[in-house]
């Protein structure tokens, strides 16, 4: 090989090493005379800012779950509503009802008193029985309940029990003539019904 092949070669290989040299050298200069990132500089929000889809459904299913609670709740407050005004009522008639018995155990004597009344003669002793039979009768109305009007009054079936009738001159027919058995009624009904007589 001749001297000046070799210093062609030499020489074009120099070359090459120094382009490419330039080259990285370039690239390094650019890239250190671009701007600085700010960290602190927040990114741009993103366009869609609505939440996915299965926090929708998430959103969703809580509402309904709420809705059925609360749904719930009032039933079982109707409910208990419901059921204590059962009881009370339930309470109310079961007094009611012990009252009335109360008052039918202890209705013989008033009658007792009553008939006794009807047949005696002497004025002090009648006096003495007028007292206790005014006290009963008291008694009883302290506990709501109180005698059936029955003389003179229109004979009602839902108050009296007609077992005799007399037809009499210028009495109207279905007036009471007399009580056999006084009655007595309560609030919530009759406890015993008046025996009487009516005018035919």
């Amino acid at each position: 090989m001749s001297k000046n092949h070799k210093y062609n070669n030499h020489h074009h290989n120099n070359y090459k090493e120094n382009s490419k040299n330039n080259i990285d050298t370039e690239k390094q200069q650019n890239t250190n005379d671009s701007p600085p990132v700010d960290p602190y500089i927040a990114e741009e929000p993103a366009e869609d800012l609505q939440p996915p889809q299965d926090m929708n459904l998430k959103l969703q299913l809580e509402r309904e779950n709420s809705i059925a609670l609360t749904k719930m709740l009032q039933q079982l407050q109707a409910d208990f509503d419901n059921y204590r005004k059962r009881n009370a009522k339930l309470e109310i008639d079961a007094y009611n009802k012990g009252i009335a018995y109360a008052a039918k155990a202890i209705l013989p004597s008033y009658d007792a008193v009553d008939n006794a009344l009807k047949h005696i003669t002497d004025e002090q002793t009648k006096q003495g029985l007028e007292m206790v039979e005014r006290e009963f009768i008291n008694s009883l109305k302290e506990i709501n309940i109180t005698p059936i009007e029955a003389v003179g009054k229109s004979f009602d079936p839902n108050l009296h029990n007609a077992i005799l009738s007399e037809e009499v001159e210028g009495v109207e027919s279905g007036i009471v003539l007399d009580e056999m058995q006084k009655g007595f009624v309560s609030p919530n009904g009759v406890i015993r019904h008046s025996m009487v007589k009516v005018a035919k």
